[in-house]
């Protein structure tokens, strides 16, 4: 019996293969797209991290939104008394905020290794084991160096070839690229799926690292003075996070911190997993119900179109009932039919799927973790695919089932009742129709507001020219601040006169190096320093200290006054420039040039030159954006020669190949001092490229969405219409017979499809508003609700809506005058 369902099942679609193609191919297209979708979700979002009890690891800074500052990075000593007074936490530590860098020496060329400073509580918060040696314990946070370090298990294998007797052995390392060698000795080697902080290949002790930057520093409590670090702590079982957030507040606010404490910040306090993915997981989980939805979608397409060819048969079904086929026979060969197709649209989905991961891997943002693991051959993976494929044949045959279970033989055959009259069954493609424009619409209006969101970041809003832009960092070998200045004074003519070289100049930390930079908080006339209720209210600013080429180097405009010169040396008048934005809220409705401020990197011997040590603004930029795209500053702007803070990286506007601009660049700094570094060039067009990755990626993903459910909105509209040509095809005829003509035929038809698309505009108009809101804070340049945006998009779906009708209501003009005489 079943053999022969499935027989007359396939001899019914091979005699409509149109209508079988086309359901093959939106369920394949569906099926595969979603299955993808859900594999990288499961790779990167739903897989556990490589720690214990993950959930009760959070991670911990502060924020001060009156100061403009989202990251406050914590101090060491801060953590110390966290730990001492908290009892939310089993235990708490601190991690670099960000990674550091060390040289190994031997036993092969010399290395620059990845490092990341942690306290000794570090790998017991995070719940991770090594699997050869042990981790750190307090005893190695004692001395002014670190001694001992832990090794990724990538290091181990690549470096020394996974030896297990490297727990022991004592390298060869620089903290410094000029100090003295210093021996460490390997304690432990970590797990291969442990990479936290990402990228990390060795952990070392914090506290002597921290004993060192004092002495280098001058500081006097380093330990609560240097914010270089996050805090992580274990949450106790059973405690919630708003309450471990409430209790470390009390603690922060009542600790005594010798005059370091943050009167007006905040605690956050993140989970770990959250934390790491970032961005990532909000993006993947729409990316999974945009897909789940287009799938629903396309099931509601088919089993419309299975109702409209159910219509164009519904004598032959009336006949076959009245010869003795039974309901449950006809609800038994549409659910066949919708399982051969399914089953034909999974051979397509499998190989759609596995070409859909790759492509989304591909074009996803640099920094996504865990991409790597994405397989569609994982078992829940495969038990998803399985569950999407028995949603598929249930969500397409029960309409259609149901309808054709409806079927009135007798009214069929005797007076030409249809199926596709059925009232109930064409509200509810109505409904799906609407909601498909709806959902068109507004992933059309996010495509719109992403793409000039990404044009705006191109054009406008970086502050300087990426064009032809080269970064290096550049060493020489000493720690005196006076030599390092004079290196750079030397350097960068003979720089400025190799051949291909635009202009050249130096500052400490580049555009686009991080979300973590030198943020000072300067002071004003009539302020008294460390008093909260003047100073320490002020705003933190972006501090960036700089050579006099590097504006011209970077391009960046000047909107009033001067910029540096060579005459603003050590011993000059301290002065400063600052961004536009700065100038706005620090002197509103002022000139900002003249105005005095006290900055806390201004150097004591330059202060010499300078009464009571005030600095002058002498000049206001544009606005650069030096920690993110959409993370826009208050930026200052320090002369090197006056500055504490000195400038390592080199930015190169030329020409020429990078290549060769690092070959003459090395030569002419080692020319200088034989033992200079010199780092190989970043191309800030390329980190302009990446940085702006993740708009271009939700860019092409909301083309792709928007393309496939306005694909799907006109399957579902033509549908919708073809199946009231066939319903109201006598209608249609008596209007023939009485004189209308073939243009007043298709209006009729065609306001039935633009009715629905109008309905579905003004849900969607509201669908776009709501999505507006969602992703207002990762658009850049372009309102929420910018009418543009939405404007375009209503047209584009309106003219598809208008060729989708098109089809159907020209087959409605044809119809035949003599149908109105006919009793079917």
């Amino acid at each position: 019996m079943v053999r022969v369902l499935i027989r007359e099942a396939a001899r019914s679609l091979v005699r409509d293969l149109r209508f079988a193609g086309l359901a093959v191919v939106l369920l394949a297209i569906t099926i595969g797209a979603t299955t993808a979708v859900y594999a990288i979700v499961q790779a990167v979002v739903l897989r556990p991290f490589p720690f214990h009890d993950q959930d009760r690891v959070v991670v911990i800074w502060q924020r001060d939104d009156r100061r403009a500052q989202p990251v406050i990075e914590v101090a060491y000593g801060e953590m110390i008394d966290w730990r001492a007074r908290s009892r939310s936490f089993d235990d708490l530590a601190v991690v670099g905020s960000v990674n550091w860098s060390l040289t190994l020496i031997g036993p092969n060329a010399p290395e620059q290794l990845t490092l990341s400073a942690v306290s000794s509580s570090f790998f017991a918060v995070v719940g991770a084991s090594p699997i050869l040696g042990r981790t750190l314990d307090v005893r190695d946070e004692d001395g002014p160096i670190p001694r001992v370090m832990v090794m990724s298990h990538g290091l181990w294998l690549r470096r020394f070839g996974a030896d297990p007797a490297i727990v022991g052995r004592t390298l060869s390392v620089k903290l410094d690229s000029d100090g003295p060698a210093t021996p460490m000795t390997v304690i432990g080697v970590m797990p291969e799926l442990f990479d936290y902080p990402r990228g990390a290949e060795v952990w070392v002790p914090a506290a002597p690292l921290v004993r060192k930057f004092a002495v280098a520093l001058g500081a006097d409590d380093a330990f609560r003075g240097l914010r270089v670090f996050f805090a992580l702590g274990r949450l106790k079982r059973g405690v919630a996070l708003d309450s471990a957030t409430r209790e470390l507040t009390r603690v922060m606010q009542t600790a005594d911190t010798a005059g370091y404490s943050l009167a007006s910040a905040a605690l956050v306090l993140t989970p770990i997993a959250t934390y790491l993915l970032g961005p990532a997981k909000p993006v993947l989980w729409t990316l999974l119900a945009g897909a789940t939805l287009m799938l629903v979608i396309a099931c509601a397409n088919v089993a419309g179109l299975q109702v409209s060819r159910s219509a164009r048969r519904r004598r032959a079904l009336a006949v076959r009932i009245a010869l003795g086929a039974s309901t449950r026979h006809i609800i038994a060969i549409a659910l066949i039919e919708s399982a051969l197709m399914t089953a034909a649209a999974v051979a397509g989905a499998v190989a759609l799927a596995f070409m859909t991961t790759r492509t989304l891997v591909l074009l996803a943002p640099i920094g996504v973790p865990r991409l790597q693991d994405v397989t569609l051959i994982h078992t829940p993976v495969l038990m998803f695919g399985a569950a999407v494929t028995f949603a598929t044949v249930v969500l397409c045959a029960m309409w259609p089932a149901l309808v054709a279970g409806r079927i009135d033989a007798l009214s069929v055959l005797a007076h030409g009742g249809s199926v596709a009259a059925d009232p109930r069954g064409r509200r509810i493609q109505r409904a799906v129709v609407v909601a498909q424009v709806a959902i068109a619409l507004t992933l059309l209006t996010g495509t719109a507001l992403f793409a000039r969101t990404l044009q705006g970041l191109v054009r406008t809003v970086l502050g300087f020219d990426p064009t032809h832009l080269v970064a290096m960092n550049v060493t020489p070998a000493t720690d005196d601040l006076t030599r390092w200045n004079a290196f750079y004074d030397a350097l960068i003519p003979r720089v400025e006169a190799l051949p291909g070289i635009a202009a050249a100049g130096a500052v400490a930390l580049r555009p686009l190096s991080g979300p973590i930079g030198w943020d000072t908080q300067p002071m004003f006339p009539g302020q008294v320093p460390r008093q909260p209720a003047t100073w320490g209210l002020n705003p933190y600013m972006n501090l960036e200290t700089v050579t006099p080429g590097y504006f011209r180097a970077m391009g960046i405009r000047l909107l009033r006054g001067r910029l540096f010169t060579a005459t603003d040396r050590a011993r000059s008048a301290g002065v400063v420039v600052v961004s536009e934005s700065a100038a706005r809220r620090l002197w509103p409705g002022r000139d900002p040039v003249g105005q005095r401020l006290r900055e806390q990197s201004y150097r004591t011997d330059a202060a010499l030159g300078s009464p009571e040590g005030w600095q002058t603004v002498i000049g206001v930029v544009e606005d650069v954006r030096y920690r993110g795209l959409n993370d826009v500053r208050l930026d200052l702007y320090l002369p090197a020669a006056q500055a504490t803070g000195r400038v390592q990286q080199l930015m190169i506007r030329s020409r020429a190949n990078p290549a060769d601009v690092v070959r003459s660049v090395r030569a002419a700094a080692r020319e200088l001092d034989p033992n200079a570094g010199a780092s190989e060039a970043t191309i800030m067009s390329e980190v302009v490229k990446a940085e702006s990755a993740p708009w271009r990626f939700l860019v092409q993903v909301f083309v792709a969405f928007a393309a496939l459910a306005a694909t799907l909105a006109a399957i579902g509209l033509g549908a919708v219409v073809a199946l009231a040509v066939t319903s109201r095809r006598r209608e249609l005829a008596i209007r023939a017979a009485l004189g209308a003509d073939r243009a007043r035929l298709r209006a009729v038809m065609l306001r039935e499809g633009l009715a629905l698309v109008v309905a579905g505009l003004v849900l969607g108009g509201l669908g776009a508003f709501a999505l507006g809101r969602a992703v207002a804070h990762v658009l850049v340049g372009v309102r929420p609700h910018d009418p543009l945006a939405l404007g375009a998009a209503a047209c584009l779906e309106l003219a598809l809506a208008v060729l989708a009708s098109w089809v159907p209501a020209r087959h409605a003009a044809d119809v035949d005058p003599i149908e109105a005489l006919r009793i079917e």
